[in-house]
């Protein structure tokens, strides 16, 4: 299922985090959407292969945001972000060593909605309470 971009829920007060929040979420979605339409696992590959580089590039800046306001949750993201680092590499391992299924696929789509959502909304919007 598609994510909406909700700037009354999402916004962290942050406009570049926001923008980085608002390209995973476009690319969760054109992930989404390939697999709805069963583009195959080069799609799949392809995601993954931006979701482990874009994860380096934006939870740098997000923990460097939240290290510079002293916020409180820091720890918290950090730890978010080694769990979501570690179900990517962990996936990308286990799609280079065996032939993936869409049911393997589905698990990596709702795994990936559920963490980006929960995240942001959770832990990431306390950003906006340290600005």
């Amino acid at each position: 299922m598609a994510i909406k971009w909700d700037p009354a829920k999402m916004s962290t007060g942050f406009a570049d985090v926001d923008a980085q929040h608002q390209e995973w979420i476009r690319r969760y979605n054109q992930f989404d959407e390939a697999i709805q339409k069963q583009h195959g696992l080069e799609a799949v590959r392809s995601t993954l292969d931006f979701f482990i580089g874009y994860a380096n590039t934006h939870f740098a800046l997000e923990e460097r945001r939240m290290a510079e306001q002293n916020c409180p949750t820091a720890e918290a993201n950090r730890a978010a972000h080694q769990v979501m680092r570690s179900m990517l590499s962990g996936f990308k391992k286990y799609l280079e060593k065996k032939e993936v299924s869409m049911s393997d696929v589905a698990v990596l789509r709702y795994d990936m909605e559920n963490w980006l959502v929960t995240h942001i909304l959770e832990i990431d919007m306390k950003l906006k309470d340290c600005h």
